[in-house]
């Protein structure tokens, strides 16, 4: 798991997490990765990624091939409930988990910082494509 292409835009980050078919058998992706922030601790931060247009088709990934889904992270200061500084709080990754998957991908982070405030929404996600 990487990210890639981060694009800054009135108040919000755009980028894409790409995910990396490492296995040696075709795999198969479909709809939406779950995405939050964690602090150091491995907590989560804040409210969960919400899901973002339509659930898309399979994508089918060959050993090596890959996929990515687009994060839409807004910063904090811009929304009710995180304008202030003390409510938000550092983190230090992201924790992804991939479509029918129980176990999670970790994107490490630095100098981040999220709205500690589960009522808050500032993340959004795109299903997986090609």
């Amino acid at each position: 798991m990487r990210s890639a292409d981060g694009e800054g835009a009135a108040g919000s980050t755009y980028e894409h997490l790409v995910l990396t078919n490492t296995g040696t058998t075709s795999c198969v992706l479909r709809g939406f990765p779950g995405v939050s922030y964690l602090d150091a601790a491995g907590r989560q931060v804040g409210a969960a990624a919400v899901r973002s247009g339509p659930a898309g088709q399979a994508v089918r990934l060959a050993p090596g091939a890959s996929a990515s889904a687009t994060l839409r992270t807004v910063h904090p200061g811009i929304q009710v409930g995180c304008e202030e500084p003390a409510q938000s709080t550092p983190v230090a990754s992201l924790r992804v988990f991939p479509p029918a998957n129980t176990t999670a991908l970790r994107l490490a982070l630095s100098d981040v910082s999220a709205c500690s405030s589960p009522a808050v929404q500032q993340l959004s996600v795109t299903a997986f494509t090609r």
